[in-house]
């Protein structure tokens, strides 16, 4: 699977709060995007957008960089479990593992319909009708 894989972080402008600017994570796979808040914000004084870091040499500047460095690293950690599927993904999907909402959960009802059409499968089997019914 050859694809163009590009992860970004960047901020936004128009979003400014207490002179600090709100950072995203965008994934871009074969030029389709997908873009979520990383819940961390930066001075602007600090962002070098076209390295995608803070700059300078304070400690906020550390750590937000480490920050990043690892939030890179887990979505490329879930690229390559995508990837190793041999299955055609998009960069959403990418981002739905990386924030852990690539299982799709069940609803409480879901649940005890799949349960009451085991029961009534089993009418006769193991259970009586009247327990299906109850």
């Amino acid at each position: 699977m050859n694809a163009n894989f590009f992860i970004l972080f960047l901020v936004r402008n128009d979003r400014i709060k207490n002179d600090k600017l709100p950072l995203y994570l965008r994934i871009t796979l074969d030029g389709k995007r997908a873009q979520v808040s990383i819940n961390r914000s930066v001075p602007l004084s600090l962002w070098n957008a076209s390295a995608g870091k803070a700059t300078g040499s304070t400690g906020e500047a550390h750590v937000l960089n480490r920050y990043l460095n690892k939030v890179q690293n887990d979505v490329y950690k879930c690229y390559q479990i995508l990837l190793d599927k041999n299955k055609s993904f998009t960069s959403k999907q990418v981002l739905d593992l990386y924030l852990g909402k690539a299982e799709k959960s069940k609803m409480l009802l879901q649940i005890f319909q799949e349960h009451n059409d085991k029961v009534n499968n089993l009418i006769g089997k193991d259970f009586a009708s009247g327990t299906a019914e109850r």
